[in-house]
């Protein structure tokens, strides 16, 4: 292969990388407009509003709720790019034994489904908003469980991401050390979220600081950290070539 063939393709399997990573922020974006101005769903509906509320709500809020549920599950399926290549630029990392990198891809991958799950949830809530109101109540609760408590996908996916980068022992590393303990921190900030089913009021309800709010900020903070180190491996990567 030529030169000029060699550095075509390689500007190709960049570029190809670097539209993943931003994959991230298309993530944030349509979960963000999924729960407001859409869904109204920010801030979370209280666990201790009655039946009667909860129905309310759909019924009030029909086809913002449908199309705002739409955006999630499309968040969701954008999350397979993004972890895709975190998953190669940790196969650079580990070489012939990416073991970390293909836990990532598949905690990553089964953490997508808490996207797309609780969304058909509670899209099904919302096809029929003159049901009884404790039916619609009952896939309310199990939406927001399915969103909020899974919280295992994600610790593992990011203490994975942590022990990969930590393990590069590369003059100039693909990431930064710090990014590997900032994913440490991520993974345990998210635990709170696993305690949704003892509590209905306080930090640790699906509303409260620390289970719904700072998992939410840290979240968010994660795509864009993420993104920007991906992209800084990524034209490393190419520089390098």
């Amino acid at each position: 292969m030529s030169d000029s063939s060699s550095a075509a393709e390689q500007a190709t399997h960049s570029m190809t990388q670097k539209i993943c990573a931003f994959s991230g922020l298309v993530v944030i974006v349509l979960f963000g407009l999924a729960f407001w101005p859409t869904s109204m769903f920010h801030p979370p509906p209280a666990p201790t509003l009655t039946p009667q509320e909860v129905a309310a709500l759909y019924q009030q809020n029909t086809t913002g709720i449908r199309l705002g549920m739409l955006l999630m599950s499309l968040s969701g399926a954008f999350m397979g790019p993004f972890v895709a290549v975190i998953s190669i630029q940790l196969k650079r990392i580990e070489g012939s034994t990416p073991i970390l990198a293909y836990t990532q891809a598949t905690t990553g991958t089964i953490g997508a489904l808490f996207f797309i799950i609780p969304a058909l949830i509670f899209s099904a809530a919302a096809y029929h908003p003159e049901r009884a109101p404790e039916l619609t109540a009952l896939l309310h609760e199990l939406g927001w469980f399915f969103l909020v408590m899974p919280v295992a996908p994600a610790f593992l996916q990011n203490t994975a991401i942590g022990f990969a980068i930590l393990s590069d022992k590369r003059a100039t590393p693909i990431f930064p050390r710090w990014l590997g303990y900032f994913n440490f921190w991520v993974a345990l900030l998210f635990a709170a979220g696993g305690l949704i089913g003892f509590f209905k009021t306080g930090p640790f309800a699906w509303n409260g600081l620390l289970a719904f709010w700072v998992a939410a900020l840290v979240f968010a903070a994660w795509f864009f950290v993420m993104t920007a180190m991906l992209i800084r491996a990524i034209r490393l990567q190419g520089s390098a070539k």
